[in-house]
């Protein structure tokens, strides 16, 4: 543990292309090992307001603050279920350890409670050592969001102590990276809005938008103005066709009992399609079906996770895993029965599930966590969340530097992106 301590101001993936990102310089593949963080260590300063405390912590030492951490997502500025307890520490300890991230927590020492609270987190891959090195904000693929977590009243300040402790102690950081960020959201804001006070180079990276459902709309409305009269009419038939094999029932389960069997079912539906065939089911790799099991059934018991289902004769052919954090929610996976392809299982569930979740009083909008463009739920789902990567240097001194790897990142990025479509047109389709 490393701790620094001053005041407080007032479908599959595409092949790898590592050997490209390696040749030009910059590289998000996960790190073939992982330094431990150094020995406890503090520095103070003289106080311009209240006194704080910066940590980087190893995911073993953040568990130990579960509580606090549980705490700051409360007054969070922005709620974010991908870095939440019950969602990372799962991962951290079940990930393989080139995919663990360090966690970098600022405390308010002023409070006067047993403890200091949290007014900052951030989760990160983390290089320890290289000179004109990045620090990113941890999301992997099973993540939709990498928004750290800052206090309402609060986060500002700690902003600035993440960004001054980079600036003395981290002297070979040239860049912070936030992948995933709700462009409109306050903290993409409130970072835009320190890059731009502090002078610093600032980068928006990879501007995209998906599909999202706000509360409250009323979807047959929705529905025809989205989906074409024919196209319901389709619908509706092959809803009855389906009732003609059996009792279609949809049923949306959030006990931990429940969702335990459930998450269950869904692992072997999900396997049993496409993503099983290729390998990239939950199911095919253990140490993402153990975290999938082990992140729902500890969210589940914070009322934070449910399991949806449309089952035929008592058989689900079609299933969503729902997370959900303050006011957002967020369908996190979703899955369908490929022998009932026919039928549309996948386009019913999301009917059904939309007519449902818009309903709910204490949902303000749901995240769909898919792909920009996704062929099903971008044809039902007519609202979109625009979603940035911001990448912002650590000082103005190292201006140079963070140029020069922007340049190489967006040249990385639109490689990337060549060698997906490539790789897609040799499959013969395209990511869903």
């Amino acid at each position: 543990m490393s701790a620094w301590s001053i005041p407080l101001p007032g479908r599959p993936m595409a092949p790898s292309v590592g050997w490209l990102a390696e040749s030009v310089g910059f590289t998000d593949a996960p790190r073939t090992s992982v330094p431990r963080v150094s020995s406890p260590r503090v520095w103070r300063g003289e106080p311009r307001g209240l006194p704080a405390r910066i940590e980087l912590l190893a995911w073993d030492a953040a568990a130990k603050r579960r509580d606090a951490w549980a705490d700051l997502v409360t007054r969070s500025l922005e709620p974010n279920v991908f870095l939440e307890p019950g969602f990372v520490l799962p991962a951290a300890q079940h990930f393989p350890l080139a995919f663990r991230p360090h966690f970098l927590l600022v405390s308010d020492l002023s409070r006067p409670v047993p403890q200091e609270e949290l007014v900052g987190l951030a989760a990160l891959d983390m290089p320890l050592r290289g000179a004109g090195s990045v620090a990113r904000a941890w999301c992997p693929q099973q993540s939709a969001l990498g928004t750290p977590l800052f206090d309402r009243a609060r986060g500002r300040d700690a902003l600035e102590i993440m960004f001054s402790w980079f600036d003395e102690r981290q002297p070979h950081i040239a860049g912070l990276m936030f992948p995933s960020l709700a462009a409109a959201g306050p903290t993409a804001s409130m970072i835009r809005a320190h890059a731009i006070a502090s002078d610093l180079e600032m980068r928006i990276l990879d501007p995209h938008q998906r599909a999202m459902l706000s509360g409250g709309i009323d979807v047959d409305a929705m529905l025809r103005a989205t989906v074409s009269p024919k196209k319901l009419k389709e619908l509706r038939r092959q809803s009855r066709r389906l009732t003609d094999q059996g009792e279609l029932a949809y049923l949306s389960t959030n006990d931990p009992g429940g969702v335990k069997l459930e998450v269950e079912r869904f692992l072997v539906l999900e396997a049993k399609g496409w993503k099983g065939a290729r390998g990239t089911a939950l199911l095919a790799d253990p140490s993402l079906s153990t975290f999938a099991r082990t992140m729902t059934r500890t969210l589940v018991l914070e009322g934070k996770c449910r399991v949806d289902s449309l089952s035929l004769g008592g058989k689900p052919i079609a299933m969503g895993i729902v997370l959900n954090s303050g006011g957002d929610a967020y369908l996190w996976k979703i899955a369908y029965d490929e022998d009932y392809a026919q039928w549309s299982p996948g386009v019913q569930f999301l009917l059904e599930f939309t007519r449902r979740q818009a309903l709910l009083r204490d949902v303000t909008y749901t995240d769909s966590c898919a792909i920009p463009d996704h062929p099903m739920i971008d044809r039902i789902w007519p609202e979109r969340l625009p979603i940035i990567d911001l990448f912002v240097a650590t000082s103005r001194e190292r201006a140079g530097a963070f140029r020069s790897i922007a340049s190489r990142e967006i040249i990385r990025r639109k490689l990337r992106t060549v060698a997906k479509q490539a790789w897609y047109r040799l499959l013969g389709d395209a990511p869903s």
